[in-house]
């Protein structure tokens, strides 16, 4: 099934694709709800029902999450129990009775773009038990997410024809291991006095700026990152009360640095750093220069403008593609 870009069409299409099957696997956990056992064996059983899906799972009305990850693999139950309430998509999921998509994350799962499709489980009698929840790799969905031969085209004269970007996003180290490093980071920003990080994805380092030395900064790639004594390197710190940036958005402006890197094969962005002293994220995009704005403008605009001002315009069924989430 294709899926035709523009967004109405797009938004359509989705919901006639995975509402129906939600729909009945949320009465499938009605039957089930009360023993695990069955649940996770409902769950399972049902799997290939929904299209596409990389994990099935289900969360009670607290967002805890009741079964184990459902895949084609079968039921890993050690993730029983496991607060959900801080996903992304559970901001605005408790005062929704209906089915809904969420926003783009990045999945702790794969580590790559993801979004979830929730549908609530409701008895006959409208007591509310909580939510039966889908994953969905944003690349495995049927959306017109490549682009056309002119497109390209399009973009290349508006672009230096000997740019990198047009081989396409080669994945590095980094990107490998966007959930753990995304962790890391937000740990020794909030916690251990880094004030400004700058990440270069396609070389897999990291600068990092502390509180203590402002005049110098210290390189680290993803394997210095990723190891235990790391938090040793600098020394725990409270969040400094001048930051212009909240504590709370160093986290979404981390995921949103990763959707932004792993969305596209063609456009993505080649480095970007923050700093929550002065408030200012950059930027830098495969196919233009960098550029600065300040971090609440940037956690504001919907993820389609970024493509829409690399491309001028050439790139509509990315745009639309995007702008549905």
């Amino acid at each position: 099934m294709w899926i035709n870009p523009t967004i109405p069409k797009q938004r359509k299409a989705l919901k006639a694709l995975l509402e129906p099957a939600m729909h009945n696997l949320s009465k499938l956990c009605v039957v089930s709800w009360s023993n695990l056992d069955s649940l996770n064996k409902a769950l399972s059983t049902r799997f290939t029902s929904i299209s596409y899906a990389h994990l099935v799972y289900a969360v009670d009305k607290f967002g805890k999450q009741v079964t184990g990850n459902i895949t084609a693999y079968g039921i890993d139950r050690t993730y029983c129990d496991q607060d959900l309430s801080r996903r992304p998509y559970s901001v605005s999921l408790y005062s929704k009775r209906d089915f809904m998509l969420s926003s783009v994350y990045i999945s702790q799962n794969t580590g790559r773009p993801c979004i979830s499709a929730i549908h609530p489980v409701i008895d006959d009698s409208l007591q509310f038990l909580g939510f039966v929840v889908a994953d969905f790799d944003l690349h495995r969905l049927p959306l017109s997410l490549t682009h056309s031969k002119s497109s390209l085209e399009k973009v290349g004269r508006y672009n230096n024809p000997s740019m990198p970007w047009q081989q396409g996003r080669v994945m590095s180290p980094f990107d490998k291991s966007t959930s753990d490093i995304q962790g890391i980071l937000n740990k020794l920003i909030t916690q251990h006095a880094v004030f400004h990080c700058a990440l270069h994805f396609s070389s897999a380092t990291a600068q990092l700026w502390q509180m203590d030395e402002p005049y110098q900064y210290h390189i680290y790639k993803v394997d210095q990152l990723l190891d235990p004594d790391m938090y040793l390197t600098f020394p725990r710190h409270a969040y400094p009360a001048k930051a212009l940036v909240s504590s709370d958005q160093v986290q979404r402006v981390l995921e949103r640095f990763c959707i932004l890197r792993l969305l596209d094969e063609r456009i993505y962005l080649r480095s970007a750093s923050l700093n929550i002293m002065n408030g200012l994220v950059s930027l830098s995009f495969s196919v233009d220069g960098s550029q600065y704005l300040p971090t609440e403008d940037f956690l504001s605009r919907d993820l389609s403008c970024w493509f829409e001002k690399r491309t001028e315009n050439a790139n509509d069924e990315r745009k639309d593609a995007l702008a549905i989430f």
